[in-house]
């Protein structure tokens, strides 16, 4: 109820404060009286004061479970915005309504005058309550927030505290805890709307917090209702041998549609008001406000909520109270679900999940277009293209033959480049040597799979290890000199002949580095960016290894930030020319902003 209050427009709320308190009052009050008028009348034996207690828990509505249902379906706007006003007070007088109700039952008296008097003090005194102590805690979170106090450490467990607070000191002065939190949460949503900007971070942190929150609750609650309803019907089954549970399916039933009834009569006869041009319009919205008089969490919550014994004695009919409760709740969610695809039209995407997958994939690959075109010089840029490839939707695998023929057109660029260095003296045959095998652990740490690695290693390793040519024993034979030259060196040799040797590595590295990357460059035009991006992401590794630079943090956000400009330019473009809809356009800035702004979240976690 506080998550609904605080995501709830006071503005709308404002405006259609008449039609709210109509619904969340008066059809609320009448509803629960003719209820329970109608069950006692068919089922005698319940008294009139638990037949109102029933009438109490079933007439709060619930408009998440109202927007699930047409989550794919065209709901006029002032419609949902009356339901979801109408379920965020109506709840709070079902409640009140079922206190009176319970101590009617336990003291065996009831006024008239006094019953009215009491709720509207527990009613309006709840709305007051809910002000007070409203005002109090959000001036408090601006205070804290004043002085730089906001961290979600803290604010957070102060927010889900909140309603609890509100509830108890609310109930412990008799009066409404439910619309006490209910108005709690209004202030909250203001607060949160004035400072939308000034605390971006904080609110999207609450959020995402309440919206687990709020779904865990919710699905608690509908377990338990399905854990319930089985041991419940057994139950009564038990007790009356199989006769008793036809006839509270029957009156459930019946009183589901006593409350459809009652719901299109008071919105068509405009005892609540809903915009319509026409006697028609109003009457078909009338009809989608009766059946989206949907029952959810706080129905099952109230029905468990009834005591099980009261002044020593068990009370009478629980378990029939709560199964009817039940039913209702399920009809309520299975008549909507039939019906109001017949009146609504359905919601049409302009656009298929496969057209947004291949528009999302040609914006990531114009940015790792724009990466290479304008920073192919920088050893960091394969790290920003893997932070981009992230992105794809429903991007097919790796093309295993394309990465296995880049990385041997790599390597044998490579040896040509050494090969020749080597002729012309610029190298030794020690340090070619060296360097080639670096160039054979890339291509065999990097480029294929499990098997053909093996192979790799074998042709590399074990091949050259045991070959009798020619070429393979000159080879070995070089090894083993080097080894036993480097153990007669002392430490001050060895010390200068490491940086000797890392001197003549980075000299062949200058040649091969950039003639790799101009290569790999050149194959991005061909639409094989994900493989070149393997590839060029082995060899910047290798090369930041050689040249001894590691931290290119600041460096790799800088190229972030301007791939993401440049895919927020690539959807205006795209959208400029018509090239895609707006819609589409509008679904990839927000998956941008969403992967930009987890991209910064992480960089603040390390």
């Amino acid at each position: 109820m506080f998550n609904d209050g605080q995501n709830t427009s006071p503005g709308r709320l404002t405006r259609q404060v008449g039609t709210t308190f109509s619904l969340a009052i008066g059809l609320a009050i009448v509803s629960i009286i003719i209820i329970g008028a109608v069950t006692h009348l068919l089922l005698p034996s319940l008294s009139l004061a638990l037949a109102l207690a029933l009438g109490a828990i079933i007439t709060p509505t619930d408009a998440v479970a109202v927007s699930s249902i047409t989550s794919n379906m065209l709901v006029p706007t002032d419609v949902m915005h009356t339901l979801e006003n109408e379920s965020l007070f109506n709840d709070a007088s079902g409640i009140v309504a079922l206190n009176l109700a319970i101590a009617t039952v336990a003291t065996g008296q009831f006024s008239v005058w006094h019953g009215i008097g009491n709720f509207f003090y527990v009613f309006f005194g709840g709305l007051l309550v809910g002000f007070i102590l409203g005002a109090i805690i959000v001036s408090l979170r601006l205070r804290l927030i004043k002085l730089n106090v906001d961290a979600p450490s803290i604010i957070v467990p102060i927010t889900l505290l909140t309603p609890f607070a509100v509830y108890f000191v609310a109930e412990s002065i008799n009066v409404s805890g439910i619309l006490a939190v209910v108005v709690t949460g209004l202030l909250h949503g203001i607060q949160q709307n004035r400072l939308r900007l000034t605390s971006s971070r904080l609110q999207i942190v609450l959020t995402s917090t309440w919206s687990v929150v709020a779904s865990l609750l919710n699905g608690i609650v509908f377990v338990l209702l399905g854990l319930s309803l089985p041991q419940v019907a057994a139950d009564l089954h038990r007790q009356s041998g199989g006769t008793t549970l036809p006839i509270l399916l029957g009156l459930a039933l019946s009183l589901y549609a006593v409350m459809t009834i009652l719901r299109f009569l008071w919105t068509r006869f405009n005892l609540a008001q809903v915009f319509a041009t026409s006697r028609a319009e109003r009457n078909k919205k009338s009809l989608i406000i009766a059946l989206s008089g949907v029952h959810g969490t706080i129905t099952l919550a109230m029905a468990f909520s009834l005591p099980l014994t009261l002044n020593g004695h068990a009370v009478p009919f629980r378990n029939d109270m709560i199964f009817m409760a039940s039913i209702v709740i399920l009809i309520s969610l299975l008549v909507p679900t039939l019906l109001l695809p017949l009146l609504l039209p359905q919601r049409q995407s302009t656009f298929t999940n496969a057209e947004l997958a291949t528009a999302k994939n040609a914006m990531v690959n114009d940015a790792i277009q724009m990466i290479a075109s304008q920073h192919s010089d920088s050893v960091i840029a394969s790290r920003v293209v893997n932070v981009l490839d992230g992105q794809r939707v429903a991007d097919p695998q790796v093309n295993r033959t394309q990465l296995a023929q880049l990385f041997d057109h790599c390597f044998d660029l490579e040896h040509d480049i050494v090969t020749k260095m080597l002729q012309h003296q610029q190298v030794s045959l020690e340090i070619a040597q060296l360097y080639m095998r670096a160039a054979e652990n890339t291509l065999v740490r990097y480029q294929k799979n499990g098997w053909q690695r093996s192979l790799l290693f074998l042709r590399f390793n074990l091949v050259k290890t045991f070959s009798l040519t020619s070429a393979s024993r000159k080879r070995r034979q070089a090894i083993r000199q080097q080894r036993d030259n480097w153990r007669s060196l002392s430490h001050e040799e060895a010390v200068a002949k490491k940086q000797h040797t890392h001197q003549q590595l980075c000299l062949i590295d200058q040649q091969t580095y950039p003639a790799v990357i101009d290569y790999l460059n050149e194959q991005l035009t061909h639409a094989h960016t994900r493989e070149v991006a393997i590839v060029r992401t082995a060899y910047d590794q290798r090369h930041r290894q050689l040249v001894g630079e590691q931290d290119f943090i600041d460096e790799q956000n800088t190229l972030l930030i301007a791939a993401f400009q440049q895919e927020y330019n690539y959807i205006q473009d795209q959208i400029t020319t018509k090239s895609i809809s707006r819609e589409l356009g509008q679904a990839l800035n927000e998956q941008v902003s969403t992967d930009r702004l987890a991209y910064l979240q992480s960089i603040d976690t390390d």
